[in-house]
């Protein structure tokens, strides 16, 4: 189900660029936006630091089960759309610099497609999908219990290694990406629109075969890789 909802999401810059017309600057900013809330959801997947008196880290195991209700999850959905689209904003800052950069070379106002309906729709879109993936983790890591204060237990030391593990494989998938991307943006400032129907679809479907098969980075950035 995970990866249905990652194709999805990788899929969306892609609808106004081949289907409604869209700008190649538009598709550009919205790859940058999907990339950072990739690093977003990575950061949110990671639990918590380590709480020495309980020899692991400390994780929410039970909580209120008013929280299963469709109208709790629909509130956190929406509210954790808000949050994480802003945290991605952020994130985005350093990784957008080359979309600014064709817009400078191709005299397109960044501002402008910025300010397009469908663009801001697609930001919100892919903003839900990625609090609905949380909330599916967060649910899958919790059972309800009694009423009031979630219980909290202590993971074990071999728990918190494989989850500082896995954080930092998905991590390095995630600069492996964005590193392909920068290349991604070189090639279209370079060629322009000749590179147009090719180059932005082969790119998605990289970060979908990446969601399959993260071990291929592996390959890529060893460094990055060797760390877990």
């Amino acid at each position: 189900m995970n990866i249905v909802v990652d194709v999805v999401r990788h899929a969306l810059p892609l609808v106004p660029l081949y289907f409604f017309n869209g700008s190649l600057l538009g598709y550009m900013l919205l790859t940058t936006f999907d990339l950072s809330m990739g690093l977003v959801l990575i950061f949110n997947t990671t639990r918590g630091p380590v709480d020495v008196t309980a020899r692991g880290r400390v994780e929410m195991t039970k909580v209120d089960p008013r929280s299963r209700w469709l109208i709790s999850r629909v509130v956190a959905v929406l509210v954790g759309a808000a949050i994480f689209a802003v945290e991605a904003a952020m994130v985005s800052v350093p990784i957008v610099v080359p979309a600014f950069v064709f817009g400078m070379v191709t005299g397109v106002d960044a501002s402008m497609v910025t300010s397009q309906l469908d663009f801001r729709i697609l930001v919100a879109a892919m903003s839900l999908i990625a609090a609905a993936r949380f909330q599916g983790w967060f649910e899958s890591g919790t059972t309800p219990g009694g009423r009031g204060a979630p219980a909290r237990e202590g993971l074990s030391i071999d728990e918190c290694v494989q989850d500082r593990k896995r954080s930092l494989a998905a991590n390095a998938a995630q600069v492996t990406l964005i590193a392909t991307f920068m290349v991604l943006c070189y090639l279209l400032i370079t060629f322009g629109r000749s590179g147009l129907y090719a180059l932005p679809f082969l790119y998605s479907a990289l970060l979908v075969f990446y969601d399959v098969r993260p071990d291929i980075a592996q390959r890529i950035f060893p460094a990055l890789w060797r760390k877990t």
